[in-house]
């Protein structure tokens, strides 16, 4: 474990925030020290584990690996809704860029880039930390995805017209020095498309401890619109827009599912209630129920674009 500054201010002086328990991988004796810088605001993870720690806490069975195209193939209503949030995705990027090299950091087993990839006019790369997710990505969809870091792929100046990071900032040691790194490898004026966690969200109030954004102990730092917007502009990426539109029912029943497990439900009933969620039809037709808080900004889930200057 490590013991570390405010990320974004460097700041030391900070306050307590939540102890929370690993609950998506059910390890209550695995804990996470939440708190929150008195100077800026961040929220992060104190002290934690460090990058040779962090790895025993990402297991075979840790659900953003799952490769979907299989289930995707057997089920119609489920290839339905993958494919509406994958093409939701790919227009975050689409609106801003009509085409060029797209970089995904964290592309897990490639779903995205896949998305991307069926875009006209679009060349796509993947940086994956896991190597056996990484090798699923190559072997199974031939995609062209570095195992390892985004700095040890080391990449050239200006390589890229956008790079997507979905779900991975949060889990990175180093935020400022990463968007700086991304900066250094995109052209004059292309974007960076980053997803995290909305501490800001309804969710996040009504939920506390137990809301799906904080996973400790994998995430490191918890955001609101107000400290990522401060990153990424002293970091030197402007910000175009932030939307709270995407991923807010999905975010939602994972929170139920932490709720359960923090109160003890047996395995049973949690599959049983999981079944009924995360039923395609259950989804398509909740929709509208999510749209308030999604138009609102207070969604679960905050996707920032930035862009390069000239």
């Amino acid at each position: 474990m490590e013991t570390v500054a405010c990320n974004l201010c460097g700041s030391t002086d900070a306050t307590d925030y939540a102890v929370v328990p690993d609950l998506l991988l059910e390890r209550p004796q695995v804990v996470a020290r939440l708190v929150q810088c008195r100077r800026c605001g961040l929220v992060y993870q104190n002290p934690r584990p460090t990058p040779e720690e962090i790895g025993m806490h990402y297991p075979p069975e840790y659900e953003p690996y799952t490769d979907y195209t299989v289930q995707r193939r057997q089920n119609p209503l489920l290839r339905r809704v993958i494919d509406y949030g994958i093409n939701k995705r790919c227009r975050f990027v689409t609106r801003h860029k009509t085409g060029g090299r797209l970089l995904d950091i964290g592309c897990a087993a490639g779903t995205f880039l896949l998305g991307m990839r069926a875009q006209p006019g679009w060349q796509v790369q993947g940086v994956e930390l896991s190597a056996t997710v990484a090798e699923m990505a190559r072997t199974q969809h031939n995609l062209d995805v570095f195992t390892g870091t985004l700095e040890q792929a080391a990449f050239a100046d200006a390589s890229f017209d956008a790079v997507t990071m979905w779900d991975v900032l949060e889990h990175v040691h180093d935020p400022a020095g990463t968007v700086r790194e991304i900066r250094r490898v995109l052209k004059p004026g292309g974007i960076l498309v980053v997803r995290v966690p909305n501490l800001a969200s309804w969710d996040a109030g009504f939920f506390k401890t137990t809301w799906a954004g904080l996973d400790a102990p994998r995430h490191l730092y918890v955001f609101t619109p107000a400290t990522l917007s401060r990153l990424l502009t002293e970091s030197g990426m402007p910000v175009v827009e932030h939307s709270t539109a995407i991923g807010s029912y999905v975010t939602f029943a994972l929170s139920v599912r932490f709720w359960m497990t923090a109160r003890g439900v047996s395995a049973q009933s949690k599959q049983r209630a999981g079944r009924v969620l995360f039923h395609p039809l259950v989804r398509i037709a909740s929709a509208p129920i999510f749209y308030v808080p999604s138009a609102m900004q207070r969604g679960p889930l905050l996707v920032t674009t930035a862009q390069k200057g000239a």
